[in-house]
């Protein structure tokens, strides 16, 4: 174990993703990640891209079937696991495997909304939830202290502004 290099690779995924199964049944996973490093150019005083590297990523058991469902071509991602060098590639064994959230927007079980997850019916229309006096309703104006968020912001009635961008509405999406 003293001979293993724990390496973090952040990349894009390069291709599909292979998912297969061992002789005893356990999912295995493998695909490519290309890592890109970013280097400074001193004569132009410019950053440019620099030379991508292939790593070969394999993970097993139930993150295999994981990343065989979530992991699709030029996704973003952070990899962590043993590196190691065979036939002149880099092979990383996976130990985990996530989402990098600077680029793209991530839901997991527990915070997919019911409806999208299917443990909910869609709610009612808007033209049938909303009463007919509804257009004649003064129109909302902005308190000077910003309400708390409820409790489940996806329910909560959007804002009637732009300024507090920093609490949850869905209007800021």
């Amino acid at each position: 174990m003293s001979a293993e290099t724990t390496a973090v690779i952040r990349g894009r995924v390069y291709g599909t993703v292979q998912l297969r199964h061992t002789g005893r049944g356990t999912p295995a996973a493998r695909f490519t990640v290309m890592q890109v490093s970013r280097e400074y150019d001193r004569a132009r005083g410019q950053w440019h891209d620099g030379e991508p590297v292939p790593v070969i990523c394999t993970v097993t058991g139930p993150l295999a079937r994981h990343v065989a469902e979530c992991l699709t071509n030029a996704v973003h991602v952070i990899v962590t696991g043993n590196v190691s060098l065979r036939d002149n590639l880099l092979h990383l064994d996976s130990a985990q495997v996530g989402i990098d959230l600077a680029h793209h927007v991530a839901y997991i079980d527990d915070t997919l909304p019911d409806v999208l997850a299917g443990r909910a019916p869609a709610p009612a229309s808007r033209a049938t939830s909303v009463p007919d006096t509804a257009h004649r309703a003064a129109p909302v104006r902005p308190t000077s202290a910003p309400a708390a968020p409820a409790a489940d912001w996806w329910q909560s009635p959007p804002r009637g502004s732009w300024d507090a961008v920093t609490e949850p509405s869905r209007t800021a999406r």
